[in-house]
């Protein structure tokens, strides 16, 4: 039902923008555009860091591993398909692979959503900034321009309390702690955005 409603409204999604050719740019007033090829390292060095820690949602420690998430990442960055295992098939999900910029700056930050359809939540897979730029209100300008780009469905996101910036970034942006497992992982959630 929501989806026949999106339809009927005028007007192109932000969604449905694809991704930004090598010679363009997607940029939003947010600073937030889709990752290109040459941002698929810097995601990879971000979740290594995070495996390290324990704090992401890939084991990253050997080269198969690695291999595999970064033919994902040039997918998702190439095709706005996130590749997804589902039992022993493999589904193409709805993906984007952003990344967070002041102007013609170096990239800040990055994130990493995807939805099995227009009906579902995005889901925030994994989202960091870089080491230099932390603690500066980065991560939440990030999730607040996420739920603008990805506008007119709720974010979920799920992440340990250990995270505690990457938590903070969460609450400051809007999103609510909805669950704790016994893992101490909890789940977020903000609601819908519209333009």
């Amino acid at each position: 039902m929501l989806a026949i409603v999106k339809r009927l409204l005028p007007g192109k999604r932000k969604e449905e923008a694809p991704s930004a050719p090598a010679t363009g740019s997607t940029a939003t007033a947010d600073g937030l555009e889709a990752a290109g090829e040459e941002d698929i390292e810097r995601f990879l060095a971000a979740a290594k860091r995070a495996d390290a820690r324990g704090h992401s949602p890939w084991v990253l420690r050997d080269e198969a591993h690695l291999a595999t998430l970064r033919r994902a990442l040039e997918f998702t960055a190439h095709r706005d398909l996130w590749l997804q295992r589902d039992g022993s098939h493999v589904a193409h999900w709805q993906g984007r692979l952003l990344v967070l910029k002041h102007g013609e700056g170096p990239p800040l930050g990055m994130l990493l959503a995807c939805r099995p359809d227009d009906e579902a939540a995005w889901q925030l897979r994994f989202f960091f900034i870089e080491p230099e730029w932390q603690g500066s209100g980065h991560g939440a300008r990030l999730l607040v321009a996420a739920r603008r780009y990805l506008s007119g469905t709720p974010l979920r996101t799920r992440l340990p309390l250990a995270c505690e910036p990457a938590v903070r970034s969460l609450e400051n942006a809007g999103f609510q702690r909805m669950h704790v497992n016994a893992s101490n992982v909890a789940s977020f959630e903000a609601p819908a955005e519209w333009d």
